[in-house]
């Protein structure tokens, strides 16, 4: 992708005590030459493989990497895909199926202290998941999994995800003393979903209230004329504008934004209503109902798209990150649509370290 998990490593190992962590890159693959553009303006030249399936025993037997992080294509298993359950004969699937198959072949001296896995609600209850589980359990793995919400972290989006974690027994000895706070999650059950890491600050969903989270105001470009954001009148007089979620600045919530952002209206994404003196409730796409008077004494000229810095900052990403200033909007969009919200990935990648480490 364009680097979340690498921002998510990054901002992990920051938070271990007493301990100085360096990380070396050794491969970031992707097929889309959108992402590997995007993330070598941000990181740096990298090794790049655009047919994940080709990538062989001997490569990462030579890589031997410490830690894996992954976020396979999530179309196979979202939940508008009309044939979830066959998610194994998806060709989206198979770069994923290839990486696990690897795992399954690879010398027990060259696996991956770690493994992280980042999905769609949903993941778990695929035949990939049962093959992610088992492949791990027999080759040793303690493994956990979670579905997290950015609300939990303090950040005013909604994108319920599905993340693993996986650590090798063999690199953390017999785990960690049975004092350590992160005990609880050491002998995870791996098909039990946990929804919170309390122990590392992500509170349970139902304690993130409103009153918890900061304004969308906070995460707007400063000093920006937003050229080419506004929504254009023609979609918001059209019949499907009722589908729209507004925010305004002074909300605290936001939908999950999508791949398809700009291009469709449901479902795909929160657009901003630039007044506040205005506050609109924000109702989840299968909570609207058809209004044709939705826009009733709103002024549709201050309606507008987010930029695609400011979806990055909702999303968790480093205040460093960039776009390639050739990049279009619907460019930007399309990458944080597919990408993943750094600031949970983080707190997953810090559980996986601590458990290794014995931090």
């Amino acid at each position: 992708g364009v680097g979340g998990w690498t921002m998510a490593l990054e901002e992990a190992i920051t938070r271990l005590p007493g301990k100085k962590c360096r990380l070396d890159r050794l491969a970031a693959l992707d097929h889309s030459d959108l992402c590997t553009k995007a993330f070598e303006h941000n990181f740096g030249s990298q090794d790049k493989s655009f047919d994940i399936e080709r990538l062989t025993l001997q490569q990462v037997e030579e890589w031997n990497a410490t830690i894996w992080a992954m976020s396979p294509p999530c179309q196979p298993h979202t939940r508008q895909h009309s044939n979830q359950a066959q998610d194994l004969k998806d060709p989206r699937s198979s770069s994923f199926l290839h990486l696990l198959s690897l795992i399954k072949d690879m010398k027990q001296d060259c696996l991956p202290s770690l493994l992280f896995l980042e999905n769609v609600v949903g993941f778990e209850s695929s035949s990939s998941f049962e093959i992610w589980i088992d492949t791990l359990e027999n080759r040793g793995y303690h493994v956990g999994s979670f579905h997290l919400n950015p609300t939990q972290v303090g950040l005013p989006n909604d994108r319920p995800r599905y993340f693993g974690v996986a650590v090798l027994k063999q690199a953390c000895g017999e785990g960690p003393s049975v004092n350590h706070a992160l005990t609880s999650y050491w002998k995870l059950e791996p098909k039990s979903i946990l929804t919170s890491l309390q122990e590392l600050g992500v509170p349970k969903l139902e304690d993130c209230t409103d009153s918890t989270l900061p304004c969308i105001e906070n995460f707007l470009d400063k000093n920006q004329n937003h050229q080419g954001l506004a929504v254009p009148l023609k979609v918001l007089q059209g019949s499907a504008a009722w589908c729209f979620d507004v925010v305004t600045p002074a909300s605290r919530r936001s939908a999950c934004f999508t791949q398809s952002y700009g291009r469709y209206i449901r479902g795909t994404g929160s657009i901003l209503y630039q007044d506040t003196t205005k506050e609109i409730p924000l109702l989840s796409p299968e909570d609207r109902s058809f209004d044709k008077d939705w826009a009733k004494g709103l002024d549709l000229s201050k309606f507008r798209y987010f930029s695609g810095l400011e979806l990055a900052r909702l999303m968790g990403f480093s205040k460093d990150f960039s776009f390639p200033p050739n990049y279009t909007y619907k460019q930007q969009w399309k990458l944080i649509g597919n990408s993943l919200n750094v600031q949970v990935a983080s707190k997953v990648v810090e559980l996986g370290i601590r458990l290794m480490l014995k931090l």
